[in-house]
């Protein structure tokens, strides 16, 4: 049995003017069971150069592997969320608390005081906290999916593992009531819970993985999990779904994945065939997903309001309606922020043509308005 003395943290206390830099430090010790005199968890930071946006910078907490640590996750993703600030701590045993791991470290805890202190800085969007984990790292954004209640966190991003039956079981969330115990029923998950729906949830999961079986069942990790599909429905369900799971969804990219899109995208998953890893279509969805470099397009609202745009997906042409004949300019960006197209027109039926763009996500931006479109 895993049993949970005491926790203690220590952070610094904040300034309302100060700022997050990439040698800030951010000290959050625990102490339990395996650790009596204390951890502290190591913190990698970075954060952009240049202009602050008005609002400050969105926040990506990084969740490495079983094995991995939090400079490894920094370097794969410093590329790809660009203009996030990202934290990567690293944690016991360079693992997470889920089950089976050898880690029985208070995560959850540690994670609800670091977003607590991120949302303190003055440079730093407190609306605008994001949670990014990759395998045993995704596990732990599942259980902060599950179990966090702090509104800031606005995106959960999961790859490479999906929801395990401790998490969801008997048609419900589940998160552990005292320590976990592999030798427990479910891991000792027995205290049902009510994930908050108002955020954003992404995952990513490949019907190749050797490890983490897509179609559910029993893993090489000791869990079982739900089929890759049905846990991102689940998620739906909670999110506000009120439809059937979807048994097909949309091809794009190069290597190709497939989208599975619930709540106009408040709620996606991506199937690949990457094994226990991602591809560069699934990183490239990740960064438009999180609307990375956002502030490049301007952006004051993410809807169209009365225009509407189909088909949507396309494979050529859209039809931008609803602009009542005035003259509108249109652009579009792909998800690194960079101009493909633009140009203009006074029909209240605009078509443009996209038979020239790669088949992925790009942002139409129509009077400081935006919307994401995908060609197929």
């Amino acid at each position: 049995m895993r049993t949970l003395l005491y926790i203690f943290l220590c952070f610094p206390i904040l300034s309302v003017s100060q700022d997050l830099e990439s040698t800030t430090n951010i000290n959050i010790i625990k102490s339990w069971s395996q650790e009596p005199s204390g951890y502290s968890y190591p913190m990698n930071i970075t954060v952009p150069a240049g202009t602050v946006p008005p609002n400050g910078f969105p926040v990506c907490i990084l969740l490495h592997g079983n094995g991995g640590n939090g400079a490894g996750m920094m370097n794969e993703f410093t590329d790809i969320l660009e203009c996030h600030a990202l934290v990567a701590p690293t944690g016991y045993l360079n693992s997470w608390n889920i089950c089976t791991e050898d880690s029985d470290a208070p995560d959850i805890e540690m994670i609800n005081d670091l977003v607590n202190i991120l949302q303190a800085y003055s440079n730093i969007n407190p609306n605008k906290i994001r949670i990014l984990g990759s395998s045993n790292g995704a596990g732990l954004a599942n259980n902060i999916f599950i179990e966090n209640n702090n509104t800031g966190i606005d995106i959960v991003c999961a790859i490479v593992s999906h929801l395990n039956e401790p998490q969801y079981h008997l048609g419900n969330f589940y998160k552990p009531s005292a320590s976990t115990d592999p030798l427990s029923s479910f891991c000792g998950y027995d205290n049902l819970v009510n994930p908050l729906a108002t955020r954003k949830y992404l995952s990513i999961s490949n019907d190749n993985d050797p490890i983490i079986p897509y179609s559910g069942g029993t893993s090489v990790v000791g869990i079982d999990f739900l089929p890759a599909e049905t846990a991102t429905y689940n998620i739906a369900l909670n999110q506000g779904y009120t439809g059937s799971q979807l048994t097909s969804g949309i091809t794009m990219g190069n290597p190709q994945i497939t989208e599975y899109s619930y709540l106009s995208g408040d709620v996606v998953h991506i199937k690949g065939d990457a094994a226990h890893d991602t591809n560069n279509t699934q990183l490239d969805y990740i960064k438009g997903y999180f609307l990375d470099c956002a502030d490049v397009l301007n952006i004051d609202d993410y809807a169209l309001d009365q225009i509407k745009v189909y088909p949507n997906p396309t494979n050529s042409n859209i039809t931008v309606t609803g602009a009542s004949n005035q003259t509108i300019e249109y652009s579009i960006f792909n998800v690194f922020g960079q101009l493909v197209l633009s140009g203009s027109g006074t029909s209240d039926a605009l078509q443009i043509n996209l038979s020239e763009l790669d088949t992925q996500m790009y942002f139409l931006k129509i009077n400081n308005k935006v919307i994401k479109i995908i060609k197929i």
